[in-house]
């Protein structure tokens, strides 16, 4: 196998997990701040299922991009390359931070018809965990391109 089928893979697959997790969490935090309970509990129902893509597609370029190292002849505990793993490890508690503060959201909306749901709502409506939930997402992501690309001898 050559370097660059693996390496095509690696890219691909982590580009579709990061428009995957950054994309739809943008439009979840959009929908949310408009404070309309139907809007919300319909389109949090995707929340799993899109973390699940996002997982799957994280994992498979996880796969790819230690196959391509191998192929390349790339030392796996080069030190751009440990720093990568570090951020790409906060991206993932990024994601279980998300994942978390979205399942609440869901969870308000489910609330029986004599509850305050308005209430709970409003209080996710103004929020700030969201936002810094796509900023740590956003930050992240440019910071293991950077890595990737420059590959800095940081430390």
């Amino acid at each position: 196998m050559t370097f660059l089928l693996p390496k095509f893979l690696h890219i691909g697959s982590m580009f579709l997990a990061t428009a995957l997790a950054v994309g739809p969490l943008v439009v979840f935090t959009l929908i949310l701040r408009t404070g309309d309970a139907h809007a919300i509990r319909r389109v949090f129902q995707f929340t799993e299922p899109v973390g699940r893509a996002v997982g799957i597609c994280y994992g498979l370029g996880t796969l790819f991009g230690i196959i391509a190292a191998l192929t390349g002849s790339i030392d796996l505990t080069a030190r751009w390359l440990l720093t990568a793993y570090v951020i790409v490890v906060l991206l993932r508690v990024n994601g279980l931070y998300a994942e978390r503060w979205m399942r609440k959201v869901k969870a308000a909306t489910a609330f029986s018809a004599g509850s305050n749901l308005e209430a709970e709502l409003a209080t996710w409506q103004r929020s700030m965990v969201p936002l810094w939930s796509i900023a740590a997402a956003v930050g992240l992501t440019l910071a293991v391109v950077f890595v990737m690309v420059v590959k800095p001898t940081v430390w």
